[in-house]
Formats: structure tokens, C-alpha cells, sequence
């Protein structure tokens, strides 16, 4: 009987064991894997959100960086684009176009003021152009996105096409309007590296690649001063007038012959005229023009008339650029002889009384 219950007993233990092992083997270790299984796809799919987040966090904020950068270099702002850089890109400050404001100055007692040269300004209108354009689908970034790269083309017009229709120019203006019908551009595609900040905003590393970004190959151009630099002669005609005396004889007229270069003829004029007798203590006006739009002339010609002869006197014939604000003329004599004629006779008339009253003044009484 003992003997059964021990057996008994064994066999039970032994089923426990088993039983235990099996449910050891085939229970248990199952769910801790299947548990461990979870956490591990569930760690990796918050770190790939993690990962994901911080690249579209760092495309948003380089790609406002970007937009900063070209405006700085498009407003040739070489101060507010040393702030978007790691460090000091001292040579893009030698090339940048920057047009600076000046104060006025004494000199000989004179206020003058300095200005920059029109080739920079001209430079500077180039600049102004600038445009970008980001290839999203370029952008990369390492762990964490601490530093990140991204292609950028930056573009500005091609005037070639504006050096081809001039010879002179009448000033950065003129520059500036033919630049802004240009269509054609320069295109130069640089990979921008920017590394990220402690306060979380990205700086670009490489500032220095912009520096060809100025590099406009643009020739020594040659100004004008104003329009009247495209004048190549000029003299004043018409019946009674004497070239060699310059003086106008017997008239009721004035002819003013405006002769002008080829580049005249690119221009606009846009003028008025007047004519005006010498007078003390100002100029008396006999007559100023309505405004003249003349659309690329090749002369000019210029004329006055009145009714009766014009009056013996000094005189000028000019004509004023509305858009520079100088005048061009020329200054002459005028003779009226039947005005002269008259003038002697009533001086001979006054004499003759004169001497009547001296000769025949009544003697004294006795």
C-alpha cells in the first residue's frame, strides 16, 4: 500500500514537472516574447515619428532660411546676411553691389553731395533681380537632424541683351528700365549646408559658395550726363538773323535747329521750350511751350512767331529736360531799325528845342 502511494505520489510530481516545464516551454515563454516583440516595433515606430518630425521641422525652418537668404543677397543686405550664416563671409562684402546712403558734405563753401557710381548702381539693379527656386526632393539630413544640405538655383536676368541695345546710357535708370524687360536668366545651382543651432534654428554653413552669385562680368558702361549729351550741334536761323554777328535784323521770328547723334534716338524727350528778353532785374518771358513728348527724334526744330517785329533787345531761346532739370539754348541780339529810326528821330527833336530855347531865350528888359 505504501508502496502505491509513493508511486502515486512520484507520478503526480512527475506530471507536475512536466506539466510545468510545458507550460514553461509552450505558456509562459510565448507571452514574454510576443511582449517584448511589441515594445520593440512600437519603440521603433515612436523614433521613425521622432525622425520624421524633426526632418519636417528642419525642411520648414531651412527653407524660410533660404527665402531670408535670397532677400538679403537680392537687397544686397550684407548685414542681414552675415546673421543668417555660422560665421563672417567677409568676401562676399568685396563683391556685393551695396549702395550706401551719403550725407552731404561742406566743400569750398558749397554743399555737394557724393553719390555712387552708376556702374555699382547698375550692379546693384542686377542684383535686385535675384530669384531662387529649392529642390525639395535634394534635401537630406543626419540624425537628429543636426546638419542638413539642400540645392538651391539662384537666378538673376541676363543682360547681355540690355549691353546690346546700348552704347551710352543715360544713367542706372536707363539700365534699369531695358533690365526689366528681360526675360533670359543666369541660373547657378549651389547645395546649401546648414547646421542646427542650440535655440533650434538652422545657420547656413557655407555662405562663401555665394560669392559667384555677384559675378556679373559687367563691362566699363559709359553715361551720359542727361539727354543734352546726345546733341551734336545746334544754331539758330530763320529771316534776319546774321550767324556771324549772331544777331537777329528786322524779325518776327526765331528758329532754334536742335542737330542729334544716333543715341538720341533711343530716347524719349520730354521737354518744354521758352523764349525770354533780358530785363532787369529778371528775364521777361514772351513765351513757354506746353510739355513736348518727342519719342525718339532725330532733330529738333524749334520755332517762335509774332505778329509785329520783335523789339531791339538781348534775348534767349531754350529748351528745359523735364527729367534731368538742365536747359539748353542759345542767348542773341535783336535789332529793330524802325524802332532804332524812331528813337534818333525824337533825340534829334529834343535837341533842336533845346537849342531854340538857348538861341532864342527873351533878353532882359531895360
Amino acid at each position: 500500500m505504501k508502496k502505491k502511494v509513493i508511486a502515486t505520489v512520484l507520478i503526480l510530481a512527475n506530471l507536475m514537472t512536466l506539466a510545468s516545464c510545458s507550460q514553461a516551454s509552450s505558456g509562459n515563454a510565448p507571452k514574454s516574447n510576443k511582449t517584448a516583440e511589441a515594445f520593440s516595433d512600437d519603440d521603433e515606430e515612436e523614433a521613425e515619428d521622432d525622425d520624421k518630425n524633426d526632418n519636417k521641422i528642419a525642411e520648414d525652418k531651412i527653407y524660410s532660411s533660404v527665402d531670408k537668404i535670397a532677400t538679403a543677397l537680392a537687397e544686397c543686405d550684407y548685414e542681414g546676411f552675415c546673421e543668417l550664416c555660422t560665421y563672417t563671409p567677409y568676401e562676399i562684402r568685396s563683391v556685393m553691389p551695396v549702395v550706401e546712403e551719403v550725407d552731404e558734405i561742406d566743400y569750398s563753401d558749397q554743399y555737394m553731395r557724393k553719390s555712387p557710381s552708376e556702374q555699382l548702381r547698375c550692379k546693384n539693379a542686377i542684383a535686385a533681380t535675384t530669384t531662387y527656386e529649392i529642390d525639395k526632393s535634394s534635401f537630406k539630413s543626419n540624425l537628429w537632424a543636426k546638419e542638413c544640405t539642400v540645392k538651391v538655383t539662384f537666378s538673376y536676368k541676363d543682360f547681355s541683351s540690355v549691353l546690346d541695345q546700348r552704347d551710352k546710357f543715360l544713367g542706372s535708370a536707363d539700365f534699369n528700365m531695358l533690365l526689366a524687360e528681360v526675360e533670359d536668366t543666369v541660373d547657378m545651382e549651389v547645395t546649401l549646408e546648414f547646421t542646427k543651432e542650440d535655440d533650434g534654428n538652422y545657420l547656413l554653413a557655407n555662405g562663401l559658395d555665394l560669392v559667384d552669385i555677384y559675378d556679373y562680368d559687367l563691362p566699363d558702361l559709359e553715361f551720359m550726363n542727361n539727354i543734352f549729351d546726345t546733341i551734336s550741334d545746334s544754331y539758330m536761323t530763320g529771316p534776319g538773323w546774321d550767324p556771324v554777328t549772331e544777331t537777329y535784323t528786322d524779325t518776327n521770328t526765331f528758329e532754334f535747329v536742335i542737330e542729334l547723334d544716333e543715341n538720341a534716338s533711343d530716347y524719349v524727350w520730354q521737354y518744354k521750350y521758352r523764349v525770354a528778353e533780358e530785363t532787369s532785374p529778371e528775364w521777361t518771358p514772351l513765351y513757354t511751350s506746353e510739355k513736348i513728348i518727342d519719342r525718339y527724334p532725330t532733330e529738333i526744330h524749334l520755332t517762335y512767331t509774332q505778329e509785329e517785329n520783335i523789339p531791339s533787345g538781348f534775348y534767349v531761346f531754350f529748351i528745359y529736360d523735364m527729367q534731368s532739370g538742365t536747359i539748353y539754348g542759345w542767348e542773341f541780339d535783336v535789332v529793330n531799325t524802325a524802332e532804332a529810326a524812331t528813337v534818333n528821330t525824337v533825340i534829334g527833336t529834343v535837341t533842336d528845342v533845346e537849342e531854340t530855347e538857348e538861341t532864342e531865350a527873351p533878353e532882359d528888359e531895360t
